[in-house]
Formats: structure tokens, C-alpha cells, sequence
């Protein structure tokens, strides 16, 4: 048990490191994939790490705080059910998890009834999830010589769209579904 605590720890370093890395919270997708298995696996008290299944359910909040959650919808939905199991107490989780729900289930007019803008309704979709992690790490090599400054999101979202094309998916970018927007 003591190595999975260790590699839990070393996980959450490296979430942490990405999520404050500007642009780099994709990085997290397999290692909170990984960490919530661990998490799975451990006891839901454990003397020295946390002491009730509130404080396991608390970690498994932090580390969902540094991942795009409406990249991996579904996963981030178990990961919140399993929390609301630990404990079913914590408001901010059952009101997150209310919200994935219905973001993977809206449409445009529940985004503009918001005031958000308006997503390609694939990026709720089973397949985007699927490859998004595959995805990120092709356009993050595609474009690592590339200025990240004003109008990098214009490159980043073509590229995107061209990788997410060999994996089937049509997307449209923010741009193309949001057009009286000025995007820098």
C-alpha cells in the first residue's frame, strides 16, 4: 500500500505542475484516470493520509480542480458519483456533478441561456472523450515551436480540427460556432 500512496503522491505533483502550466491541464487526463484507480483501491479511511471517507472524497475534489472537466465529462461523472458515495454531504460535488450531467445531455440554447458560448455538441460526445487525450498530445507536438501568444488559439483550434479529422470527428471550432465573437 505504501507504493500506491507514493505514486498517488508523485501523481498529484505532476497534476498540479501541469494544471499550473498554462495550457497543459490535458497532460492530466490519464493521471487522474490513474489516480482515482488507486483511490479506488485504497480503504476509505486510512490513518495518516485522511481519517474518514469525507477527507478521501475531499482529495478526489482537489485533484477534479485541476482538470478541464468538460473534456472527459463521463470520467469526471463516475469520479464524482464515487465522491458523492464518500460522501454524500458535499454540496459543491452533488452541485458539480448536476452540472456535468446536464452539459453532457445540453444543447446550444441551454449554453446561451447561460450567457456561454456556443460549443460543437461533439465535444460531449463518447468518441471526443475517447481520443481527446490522443488528440491534445498530436496538436501539442504539431505546434511545439509555436508562439503560445495573442491568436495562438486561431492555430491551436485549426490543428485541432485537423487531428480530431483522422479520428473521424468533424469538430468546429469556437470560432466557426461563435462568429460575431472576437476570439484575441
Amino acid at each position: 500500500m505504501d507504493e500506491k500512496i507514493q505514486e498517488l503522491g508523485e501523481i498529484f505533483t505532476e497534476i498540479v505542475k501541469n494544471y499550473s502550466t498554462m495550457g497543459m491541464a490535458w497532460k492530466n487526463i490519464p493521471l487522474c484516470r490513474r489516480a482515482y484507480e488507486i483511490m479506488r483501491e485504497l480503504p476509505d479511511e486510512l490513518p495518516g493520509e485522511y481519517d474518514t471517507p469525507a477527507d478521501k472524497a475531499i482529495l478526489l475534489c482537489q485533484m477534479l480542480d485541476h482538470v478541464n472537466e468538460t473534456d472527459i465529462p463521463r470520467q469526471c461523472i463516475e469520479v464524482r458519483r464515487y465522491i458523492q458515495s464518500l460522501d454524500p454531504d458535499n454540496e459543491d460535488n452533488n452541485e458539480e456533478l448536476d452540472i456535468l450531467l446536464k452539459y453532457i445531455e445540453s444543447d446550444d440554447t441551454e449554453h446561451l441561456k447561460l450567457g456561454m458560448l456556443k460549443s460543437d455538441s461533439v465535444e460531449r460526445s463518447p468518441q471526443w472523450e475517447d481520443v481527446i487525450y490522443a488528440v491534445e498530445l498530436e496538436v501539442d507536438e504539431i505546434l511545439k515551436d509555436y508562439t503560445r501568444g495573442m491568436g495562438f488559439c486561431h492555430a491551436y483550434w485549426h490543428t485541432k480540427r485537423e487531428v480530431l479529422a483522422k479520428y473521424g470527428i468533424d469538430w468546429k471550432t469556437p470560432s466557426m460556432m461563435n462568429p460575431g465573437v472576437m476570439f484575441d
